[in-house]
């Protein structure tokens, strides 16, 4: 498989991934990539608290997520609904980063917009120039496009990395049913 990254594509945590909290099991959505610095979202990582534990003004229950450790204290959302959200930054076919946070705040108040097509995250994931291509080729992440498109926002958390391994086959449908810690086995 071809580990050339674009705009849209998911990036897997490689199993051997234990040390490092942030990325242990983590699939990130690539939300842009400028001037070879890609940046991203960890999609599988949710917290214990929602959006409106951190904006009390929002009165729905929306989950939250974090991005990853960059900007932690930073709102950032992705979601299928430019039609809803002007200002929104294309990633992929049906795919959007970001825009206007008030109308996107608005649908989801009205119920417009919920946990199927708008995912919300404290902070995000980025690399330096060249940090990302050292990384994948060390073995710490392979890349997989993005086959279940908008429907990536509706994905559960807790099982995104293991169906990524089965998707990915061979060698990594052992470790997709290994405990979250392999000594704990």
């Amino acid at each position: 498989m071809n580990n050339q990254l674009r705009k849209g594509d998911l990036l897997i945590a490689e199993p051997s991934i234990f040390d490092d909290l942030s990325f242990h099991r983590a699939v990130v959505l690539i939300g842009a990539i400028h001037d070879k610095a890609p940046m991203g979202f960890i999609l599988n990582k949710s917290f214990d608290f929602t959006l409106s534990d951190v904006l009390p003004e929002i009165n729905t229950i929306v989950p939250l997520y974090y991005g990853g450790p960059v900007d932690p204290d930073e709102l950032f959302f992705i979601h299928n609904a430019p039609n809803l959200i002007e200002e929104s930054v294309s990633i992929s076919t049906r795919l959007y980063f970001g825009g206007n946070i008030d109308q996107a705040m608005e649908a989801v108040e009205q119920g417009t917009l919920n946990s199927t097509n708008i995912r919300f995250f404290l902070g995000y994931s980025g690399w330096s120039k060249g940090q990302l291509e050292q990384e994948i080729k060390h073995k710490n992440w392979f890349v997989l496009p993005n086959t279940l498109g908008e429907n990536i926002i509706s994905q559960p958390a807790d099982t995104l990395w293991k169906k990524l391994l089965l998707i990915k086959g061979g060698e990594y449908l052992l470790w997709a049913n290994t405990p979250d810690n392999p000594n704990h086995n």
